[in-house]
């Protein structure tokens, strides 16, 4: 899988999001702060999660797989439909992840990321998966929307 630069940004957003306090209404409101630009080390560490999140889900999902979720073909065993859109939906929940941490995170972003907002399948692109499409490697692709 190709991650591109704004999958990078949406992680760092995802991961920012994440390690904010969870009582952070109580703390004292002082001058308002200078929205800070995202940094590499967050782009960083944000992809390197989000990755093992994403393998983390993959990996759950196959533990459990069982025979009667395969189906025989000419060429060998494949899964059955509603096994491989488990996996189609695992792909596309992360798509939805980020895409919403962006727009909550818009103010953080360059102007040409913002801009990317405005178009999803032009974001998913972005996000490495030509035609809006994900190769599993396990014999069949996924449609991002």
């Amino acid at each position: 899988m190709c991650l591109k630069p704004i999958l990078t940004l949406s992680l760092a957003l995802y991961l920012g999001m994440t390690a904010l306090p969870l009582h952070a209404e109580e703390e004292t409101v002082a001058a308002p702060e200078k929205i800070q630009p995202i940094t590499q080390a967050e782009v960083q560490q944000s992809l390197a999660e989000m990755q093992q999140r994403l393998n983390f889900r993959i990996e759950q999902w196959g533990q459990t797989l069982q025979r009667d979720d395969f189906e025989w073909t000419w060429h060998g065993r494949k899964l059955k439909q509603s096994k491989r859109q488990e996996v189609c939906d695992i792909f596309q929940q992360v798509v939805n992840e980020m895409y919403q941490l962006m727009v909550e995170n818009k103010a953080r972003l360059r102007p040409e990321d913002q801009k990317l907002l405005s178009n999803r399948d032009g974001f998913i692109e972005k996000l490495g998966y030509q035609n809006n499409r994900v190769n599993t490697k396990m014999g069949f692709d996924c449609r991002l929307h």
